[in-house]
């Protein structure tokens, strides 16, 4: 957990792109010591060369020219390595393992909240990545080269946004609702299965 939270730390400290290759290598040699299971790095890359594009193109627009692009390179590349250690390591670690951790150092409750976000946020991903190449299968003007007309940017609204977020509060829902069916905050030691 320490070494996700500092490695996530040192990509927004990273300002230069010989910074960010090294920080990149430690990412990967971390990726490779751990194997996490249903991470692939054609998966990574594919959420880096998205979020690239759009990053990019605004950019692009904010300078009215091409001198923006490397900015933009950066600032994509800062973000991805911010996330990267966090799904990787909320792939590699169980969510009691994580929480037990938590507790030693923060609230019950709050270590609960925090343990789940960490460990469902790859899956609310993996949702949202579903529904936008669901969208794009029904025609939706979503994909990047439509999104360089401003005029396609409400489909992205309409299509991803409003549904990832639908679908971020139906899981919400069912966490609170499984959290309740087993009395959570009815003691207030809390125990983790399996047991500490």
């Amino acid at each position: 957990m320490l070494l996700a939270l500092t490695l996530s730390c040192l990509a927004f400290v990273a300002r230069t792109g010989v910074f960010l290759g090294a920080l990149t290598a430690v990412n990967a040699l971390v990726f490779l010591l751990l194997r996490p299971q249903g991470v692939s790095w054609w998966r990574q890359g594919r959420y880096f060369l998205f979020q690239s594009s759009i990053i990019v193109a605004l950019y692009i627009i904010r300078f009215g020219s091409l001198a923006g692009i490397w900015d933009g390179l950066l600032i994509s590349w800062q973000l991805f390595l911010a996330f990267w250690p966090s799904m990787v390591f909320a792939k590699t670690t169980s969510q009691a393992k994580i929480v037990r951790a938590m507790n030693r150092i923060m609230p019950s409750r709050m270590s609960f909240v925090l343990a789940t976000c960490i460990k469902f946020a790859p899956h609310l991903l993996e949702e949202v990545q579903d529904i936008y190449e669901g969208q794009v299968l029904r025609g939706a003007r979503i994909l990047p080269r439509d999104l360089i007309k401003p005029w396609n940017w409400p489909d992205v609204v309409r299509c991803v946004i409003v549904p990832a977020v639908v679908q971020g509060m139906a899981l919400a829902g069912n966490i609170a609702l499984a959290a309740r069916a087993r009395d959570f905050g009815l003691y207030s030691k809390r125990t983790c299965w399996p047991g500490e």
